[in-house]
C-alpha cells in the first residue's frame, strides 16, 4: 500500500526545516496549501505510481497565486493565474507541489544565488536549476523541476549527486514556464530526481501533448523495440580529436576522467562493446548556444527596459542590451552550426549503430565560491552539454563517482530523437550495476 501523501509531504517538510537555513533551495515553501493538496488527494485515492509524492518547481514556472519573478527584481510582483501545464498534469497525479525554487536570475547564469552545494556548501551547486538539484540531494522534494538550455538541469545534477533529465525537444510542454527566462528554441522543461527510475515515472506523466505548445504535438517518446540489455549493446564515446577540441574550451579534470572511465568499464563488463565517435562540431557549441540564448531572451526584454531598467542584474542587462545589436552574419552562422551539429549526432550514431553516446556530464566538479565569477566560469561547465541543446537529443546525467573531496561526478548518457525511454532504461541499468546515486551529502548523513 503506498505512503500517505500526508506522511510523505510531512517528512519532505521536516528536511526543508532542518536543512533551508544552511543549502537555500527554496524561494517560496507553501506548506499551507501543500498539506490541503496532500489531504485532498489522500482522500481521492488516486491511482498513481507517483502518488503523493513532494515535488519543487524552479522558479520560473507559473503556479496560481504564487509570486514567479524568475528570480529577478524586474519581475517582482509577477503573480500566475494558473499552473504551468507540467504542474498540472502532476498534481492531477497526485504529485503535491511543496513549492518554488531558487534560480539565478532570469535563468543567465550571472548573478550568484544564495542557494549552497549540501557536499561543500563553499561550492557551486550547479546551474541555473540549482535550487531543483540541492532540494532533491537533502530530500526536500522527491523531486523537482528545471529548465535546461545550455546544462542547466544535468549540471546542477552533477554538483548534487543527483540524476538530471533533459528529454528531446518539445516531449514536455513549456506552457506556463515565464517567457522572460527562456530561450524558446534551446530550453527543455527537465527532471532531477535522486534516480532514473522515479525520473522514468515523472516523464511518463508529463510527457504529454499541450494543444497550447504545437511541438508536444508532433512526436512522442518512441518505445524500445525490445527490452535493452548491456550484454552486445553498442556503445559510443567521443574521439579523440572531438575530445582535443573541447579541452581547448576547458581541459578534462583527471579524477572526472577516471570516472568516466570506469563508468564506461561497467558497461564493458556487462558485454556492452564501445567504439570512439567524431562530432567535430561540438567544439563550436558554446558560442552557438549562447548567441541563440541571448538573442531569443533578448525579444522578450525589448518592451521592458526602459521601464524596468534599474531592476535587472548589471550582467543581465547588459548581456540582453548586447543582443539588440548582434549581426545577421552571427545569427546565420549561428543557425549553420546549429544545423551541423544535429548532422554530425545523427550522422554518429548512423555510421556506429551505436544506441548511446557517453560523456562526462561535466568537465570539472563544483567550483569554489570563494572568488566566483559567474560570468567567466560557467562557460566551463558545459562544454558536454549544450551541443544537445542545440540538436534537441534526449541526455541524461547519472552520478558516476566521487573526488577525492568528496565532491560528485557525472556520466551523460545520451540517445537518437526521441529514444527517451530507453535512454531511461539503460540508465536505470547503470544504476542497478552501480551505487553512486545512493550517495548521500554529508549534510543530512
Amino acid at each position: 500500500m503506498p505512503e500517505r501523501a500526508s506522511d510523505q509531504l510531512t517528512k519532505a517538510l521536516i528536511v526543508a526545516a532542518k536543512t533551508e537555513s544552511t543549502v537555500q533551495a527554496y524561494r517560496h515553501i507553501l506548506e499551507d496549501k501543500a498539506r490541503t493538496d496532500a489531504a485532498e488527494v489522500d482522500a481521492a485515492k488516486i491511482s498513481s505510481p507517483i502518488h503523493g509524492w513532494p515535488f519543487a518547481v524552479k522558479e520560473v514556472f507559473d503556479i496560481a497565486g504564487v509570486p514567479t519573478s524568475g528570480g529577478s527584481a524586474a519581475f517582482h510582483g509577477r503573480v500566475p493565474e494558473t499552473d504551468a501545464t507540467a504542474v498540472q498534469l502532476l498534481r492531477h497525479a497526485g504529485a503535491v507541489l511543496v513549492g518554488t525554487l531558487i534560480s539565478h536570475e532570469l535563468t543567465c547564469g550571472l548573478d550568484t544565488p544564495p542557494t549552497r552545494n549540501p557536499y561543500d556548501t563553499d561550492c557551486y551547486p550547479g546551474g541555473s536549476s540549482a535550487g531543483a538539484g540541492v532540494s532533491v540531494a537533502v530530500g526536500s522534494a522527491r523531486f523537482a523541476l528545471g529548465t535546461d538550455a545550455a546544462g542547466s538541469v544535468r549540471i546542477p545534477a552533477v554538483m548534487t549527486g543527483t540524476t538530471g533529465f533533459k528529454p528531446t525537444f518539445g516531449l514536455i510542454s513549456s506552457h506556463g514556464v515565464m517567457r522572460q527566462a527562456t530561450a524558446p528554441s534551446i530550453d527543455h522543461v527537465g527532471i532531477i530526481a535522486k534516480t532514473a527510475s522515479d525520473v522514468s515515472e515523472v516523464f511518463n506523466v508529463i510527457s504529454a501533448p499541450d494543444m497550447q505548445v504545437s511541438a508536444t504535438l508532433h512526436h512522442i517518446a518512441e518505445p524500445s523495440s525490445s527490452p535493452i540489455a548491456c550484454d552486445g549493446l553498442r556503445l559510443a564515446v567521443l574521439g579523440k580529436k572531438t575530445l582535443s577540441a573541447l579541452a581547448e574550451i576547458y581541459p578534462l579534470d583527471r579524477e572526472i576522467e577516471a570516472a568516466f572511465l570506469v563508468a564506461c568499464d561497467t558497461f564493458r563488463s556487462a558485454g556492452a562493446r564501445i567504439e570512439e565517435i567524431e562530432i567535430p562540431a561540438l567544439s563550436q557549441a558554446i558560442e552557438t548556444i549562447v548567441t541563440f540564448f541571448s538573442a531569443e531572451l533578448s525579444c522578450a526584454h525589448a518592451d521592458l527596459l526602459t521601464s524596468r531598467r534599474k531592476s535587472y542584474h548589471p550582467g543581465v542587462l547588459n548581456m540582453i542590451e548586447e543582443a539588440f545589436t548582434m549581426s545577421a552574419d552571427q545569427l546565420l552562422q549561428a543557425v549553420r552550426t546549429r544545423v551541423a551539429i544535429r548532422q554530425d549526432i545523427a550522422s554518429a550514431f548512423d555510421a556506429t549503430r551505436a544506441k548511446f553516446l557517453l560523456t562526462p556530464t561535466t568537465p570539472r566538479t563544483a567550483m569554489s565560491l570563494g572568488n566566483f565569477d559567474p560570468s567567466k566560469e560557467l562557460g566551463s561547465l558545459i562544454t558536454f552539454t549544450c551541443g544537445f541543446n542545440l540538436s534537441g537529443n534526449p541526455a541524461i546525467s547519472l552520478p558516476c563517482g566521487q573526488t577525492a573531496g568528496g565532491l560528485p561526478v557525472g556520466l551523460q548518457i545520451v540517445g537518437p530523437q526521441y529514444s527517451d525511454l530507453s535512454v531511461l532504461e539503460i540508465s536505470r541499468h547503470f544504476q542497478e550495476l552501480t551505487k553512486w546515486h545512493r550517495m548521500r551529502p554529508p549534510l543530512i548523513v
